[in-house]
């Protein structure tokens, strides 16, 4: 693409960022399985997220006076219910996440219907609404799935990893926005003794150069007037060294003229009425 043509799509409108976070907890293939009861540290490191790391995110993104998604399992809503309503209330998106953060993939189709049943009619029942947007765990998902989506009153998806732009799947109402893979803070930041994770990674990567390599990418997405939807852990980017560097990035997107930055409803929204790029 030449020069010239990216200085005209960024001229037709800036970046839209996604600030969105994956409010997992403990939840997981542990909790799926039963065992994360009989491993109080593995529980602990996931509470962290939704106990200490979530209320030092709200803190900096009120502040900072911009809107978060939070793709957030069933079980996290009925568990710490005052923390999830704080988070609508503040103006942030509460969107599905499965219930016990199940991967979708390989599951039946009744299966699959029933995780997405139990987790509307839980933000139902302690939000009082139903979730708009969804994010699979893993990211992994089937046409079953896309349909089931629908059927259960969401609007669209942030779980491919296929593409700069939001888009509508073919045969099905929904809109897809792409997450970036590499705005996952787990593959930088996670480290867990075990399992091992990331495989074979034996160190936490130092902090800020990774902060500036994802503002090297929300400047090349700003060049082509891209979205881009981030994939953070609360339990993950929620320390309080981590917190301060989060807060320096938000404050520079803040200032920029060239970026939007947006819930995923409202990017879906406009979507829908017919503005995907």
């Amino acid at each position: 693409m030449s020069d010239t043509s990216l200085k005209t799509r960024a001229e037709e409108s800036s970046a839209r960022v996604v600030l969105a976070f994956d409010l997992d907890g403990p939840t997981g293939a542990a909790m799926v399985d039963g065992s994360i009861w009989r491993r109080p540290g593995h529980f602990t490191l996931g509470a962290y997220g939704p106990h200490r790391a979530v209320p030092r995110i709200l803190d900096v993104l009120r502040d900072r006076g911009v809107q978060a998604t939070f793709f957030t399992p069933a079980w996290i809503v009925r568990t710490w219910p005052e923390l999830c309503r704080r988070i609508v209330d503040e103006g942030h998106e509460l969107a599905g996440h499965g219930d016990l953060h199940e991967s979708f993939y390989g599951r039946s189709r009744d299966a699959q219907a029933g995780i997405l049943r139990r987790s509307q009619e839980t933000f139902r029942q302690t939000l009082g609404q139903a979730a708009l947007g969804f994010r699979a765990p893993s990211g992994d998902i089937t046409r079953d799935t896309l349909e089931l989506l629908v059927e259960h009153g969401y609007t669209y998806s942030s779980s491919l990893r296929s593409g700069d732009h939001p888009f509508v799947h073919s045969g099905v109402p929904l809109v897809e926005i792409p997450a970036k893979s590499l705005f996952d803070d787990y593959s930088v930041f996670a480290y867990h003794r075990a399992p091992h994770f990331p495989i074979g990674l034996d160190r936490i990567a130092p902090y800020a150069p990774v902060f500036r390599s994802w503002m090297d990418e929300v400047d090349a997405a700003a060049e082509e007037g891209v979205t881009v939807a981030t994939i953070w852990h609360p339990k993950v980017i929620g320390t309080p060294g981590r917190t301060v560097l989060l807060d320096d990035f938000i404050g520079g997107l803040v200032e920029r003229s060239d970026i939007e930055i947006m819930r995923a409803d409202e990017v879906a929204a406009s979507a829908e009425e017919g503005s995907v790029r």
